[in-house]
């Protein structure tokens, strides 16, 4: 009988749920949840995941695999995550998270007060669309948070498995 592979979808939609559970948890315990304990959990778990999913890949395929095939595979697996995620985060900082406190937004007016650049009007303005579009920023970090430790597990799960003669 012949072993069915596990497509790198199914895997980055199972890892991207652990994620997102995670990240939920923590949240739940630590609030506000400071990012970089966020994005510090993302990397290790995201690294850990496709570097495993890279050498299943490798086992369920009877190995002698080149280098290339293991590879793409746990890029295409990243990929996704990536995707996955941009997707949780742009959700989750659009409509779940609350905005920016009063408190967030006086120290954001007088942090452009401070630079000297612009008035308490424009310096309110800022401000304002910064708040606005601050999903543009957790979306990127994600991305980046993801892709990362990604490549990186991708690469080690091609060198680590049996390669082709």
């Amino acid at each position: 009988m012949e072993t069915k592979i596990t497509s790198h979808i199914t895997k980055a939609l199972i890892i991207t749920g652990l994620l997102v559970v995670l990240d939920l948890l923590l949240q739940q315990m630590y609030h506000p949840l400071p990012d970089g304990t966020r994005y510090l959990v993302r990397l290790v778990l995201v690294f850990i995941t496709v570097l495993a999913g890279g050498i299943l890949f490798s086992r369920q395929s009877g190995g002698n695999l080149a280098f290339s095939e293991v590879f793409s595979h746990g890029f295409k697996t990243t990929a996704a995550i990536a995707f996955f995620m941009a997707l949780y985060t742009f959700i989750a900082v659009k409509y779940i998270d609350p905005p920016p406190s009063a408190a967030d937004m006086e120290a954001a007016i007088k942090s452009y007060e401070q630079q000297g650049n612009a008035l308490h009007e424009e310096a309110k303005k800022l401000a304002a669309d910064a708040a606005a579009s601050r999903w543009v920023f957790y979306v990127s970090v994600s991305i980046f948070a993801t892709v990362i430790p990604g490549v990186l597990a991708a690469l080690l799960s091609a060198v680590v498995t049996k390669k082709r003669a």
